[in-house]
């Protein structure tokens, strides 16, 4: 990185003060998933359990297929802020976003092949494969906002704000655990409480993070179309 003042040292402080709060992020993950697996348990009933293990699973493959947006993005933004080109690093950050929503919308669109190829490299009983269907048929929805937030997220990382990505993680996981506990235990919603709960965290995560790219969108860079297309 380099600003008016020159470049700025890379001390081990630095690297820490980047990449802690991408540890405690990823540290993160498996608490969520053993929330899920222990509100979903107290129905009392294996299928469910495995229903939300096979949806997420599959829904987790498929989004992935789109990783490539967050380092890709990490890599471009990171160069463009180096040489100090602003309005290059907002430009990457609107291809990024809409690449996300485009992705987003094609899963959606493809939903019901991609459940049945889900299916069939993961088989289960016919009442478990009914209710990951049911399951992965509301999270879809949200796949326009988790398939964008690996853009957005690279987009911070390389500005090496990576404590808005912690405060990202933290959001969705603490709202999911909450509203699991409210939708399956408190209202009964089952199954489709936990994706419920998972759609809200998702684009709840998707607003915050744009929240944290306010400045990049102020500018007024991301809109130079000429530019965001080249």
């Amino acid at each position: 990185m380099a600003d008016a003042a020159g470049p700025v040292p890379l001390t081990h402080r630095r690297v820490l003060h980047i990449a802690l709060p991408i540890v405690l992020s990823n540290a993160t993950v498996p608490i969520l998933g053993a929330v899920d697996t222990a509100v979903v348990g107290q129905m009392g009933l294996p299928e469910p359990i495995g229903a939300v293990g096979i949806g997420a699973i599959v829904l987790t493959a498929v989004y992935w297929i789109f990783g490539f947006l967050r380092m890709g993005t990490t890599g471009l933004v990171a160069q463009a802020t180096g040489a100090g080109d602003a309005p290059e690093a907002s430009a990457i950050l609107s291809r990024a976003l809409m690449i996300g929503a485009a992705g987003g919308l094609a899963v959606i669109a493809l939903q019901l092949p991609l459940f049945r190829l889900g299916f069939a490299l993961s088989p289960a009983s016919d009442e478990v494969e009914r209710l990951a269907e049911s399951y992965m048929a509301i999270r879809v929805w949200s796949a326009p906002a988790m398939i964008s937030l690996y853009g957005l997220t690279g987009w911070l990382i390389a500005q090496e704000r990576t404590r808005a990505v912690l405060g990202i993680q933290l959001l969705m996981n603490g709202l999911n655990i909450g509203l699991d506990l409210l939708f399956v235990l408190g209202l009964g919603w089952g199954v489709e409480g936990v994706a419920v709960a998972t759609f809200i965290a998702e684009w709840s995560g998707l607003a915050l993070g744009l929240w944290f790219c306010r400045d990049a969108f102020a500018s007024g860079h991301w809109r130079d179309w000429p530019r965001v297309f080249d």
